[in-house]
């Protein structure tokens, strides 16, 4: 089962079709009408979390055009955003090593992240949580590798709720994340524009079909 209450039903447009809040637009009362949530799964559910999230996300776009009949179309838009590079020397992480077996692998917590196995597009996603603009990978590394980042936050507050990460006030000295990307790893956050995906609503009914 998957059991939510008050959800907006952006959220769950949000949770369907795995976008990013800035990548969906559409009326107003989109985030500001509230519903509660029960779907039953099918009775055959992934372990692999790749194969979850496909299926996850399938059965509630069937959800919503059958009880919302939510109508979209897929378009783009030109965001700013940050590329994900190379520097000028050479790389300072190794590639990993049976990563068909290991799979990909990650961790982190306020200041520190590390991965095993990892592609520059999985981090690239890790960044984008920790950052004020999205995050693209733009480095041309093309293979699995293993990374270790520490880094001290910023002295901030987030104004618009969208980063994960916290609010800090004072921050003991250290490399803020942006320049522990280069001087740890020889990677660089460049800001650049860029198009992404979008979804626009095109129509969606407030009242849902009864159960």
């Amino acid at each position: 089962m998957l059991t939510a209450t008050n959800l907006s039903l952006r959220s769950m447009i949000l949770m369907a079709y795995q976008m990013k809040d800035y990548q969906v637009e559409g009326p107003d009362w989109l985030a500001t009408e509230r519903y509660d949530l029960a779907a039953r799964f099918p009775e055959t559910t992934f372990q692999e979390p790749k194969k979850y999230d496909s299926a996850l996300g399938a059965m509630m776009q069937k959800m919503l055009t059958d009880r919302f009949k939510l109508a979209i179309h897929r378009d783009q838009k030109v965001f700013p955003v940050y590329g994900l590079t190379a520097g000028k020397g050479a790389v300072k992480f190794q590639e990993g090593q049976d990563c068909a077996e290991k799979g990909q692998n990650s961790n982190s917590n306020d200041n520190h992240y590390s991965g095993i196995c990892v592609s520059m597009e999985t981090f690239a996603a890790f960044l984008a949580r920790r950052v004020d603009l999205p995050v693209l990978d733009m480095s041309g590394l093309k293979g699995l590798y293993n990374l270790t980042l520490d880094w001290v936050p910023e002295p901030r507050q987030p104004a618009d709720g969208k980063s994960d990460a916290p609010a800090v006030t004072d921050a003991p000295p250290g490399p803020t994340i942006t320049m522990a990307i280069q001087e740890q790893l020889g990677l660089k956050l460049e800001a650049r524009k860029a198009p992404l995906e979008i979804l626009i609503v095109d129509h969606a009914e407030k009242a849902p079909t009864e159960n």
